[in-house]
């Protein structure tokens, strides 16, 4: 199902000893892949599931409801167990929290974001569903996971002139350009 993958990839879901959220960037074959997603559901039966917008459908077809759609800057309270996955553990989810609950419960904040892409599965579904970046805020640190995304775009140079020269430095994000 979907294109053939020209590359190993570089982890196999078995080797990972817990996971307990995945954030979806967008629902291309290269990052929403059936077959991983049921491996990690199989290894990994409470894990929680984040994507864009428009993605719960797919989820819901795969027997996944442990799944939370976010659109652009809406956020989820989110609460795990820092013990190892239990089968008995449920998932709650309110209109401000998702809850795997337990003692030693770990908080953060995941939040979805734009970012400069599109979704499709076929031709014929072209930014059907949304696509994002994330946040994920928790004990004070901050991480975001951009996707496929750019901050800029690509101009348009003669052959010889290369991109990448001083004059056309852009910083990796534009929230951290220095005065």
């Amino acid at each position: 199902m979907g294109p053939k993958r020209y590359t190993p990839c570089p982890v196999d879901v078995a080797d990972i000893p817990i996971i307990d959220a995945v954030v979806i960037s967008h629902s291309h074959y290269d990052h929403l892949s059936y077959p991983t997603i049921m491996k990690i559901k199989e290894k990994h039966p409470n894990v929680h599931f984040w994507a864009p917008l428009g993605n719960k459908a797919w989820f819901t077809k795969c027997g996944i409801e442990n799944m939370t759609e976010l659109d652009w800057w809406e956020s989820r309270d989110f609460t795990l167990s820092a013990k190892k996955q239990d089968a008995e553990a449920t998932h709650t989810e309110t209109s401000s929290t998702v809850n795997a609950g337990g003692a030693e419960d770990i908080k953060a904040v995941i939040g979805c974001l734009p970012c400069q892409h599109t979704s499709a599965r076929t031709p014929f579904d072209k930014s059907h569903t949304l696509w994002g970046s994330w946040s994920v805020e928790s004990g004070g640190k901050k991480i975001w996971f951009g996707g496929d995304t750019g901050y800029r775009s690509v101009p348009d140079l003669p052959e010889e002139e290369n991109d990448y020269d001083e004059k056309y430095t852009y910083p990796t994000c534009p929230a951290f350009k220095g005065d």
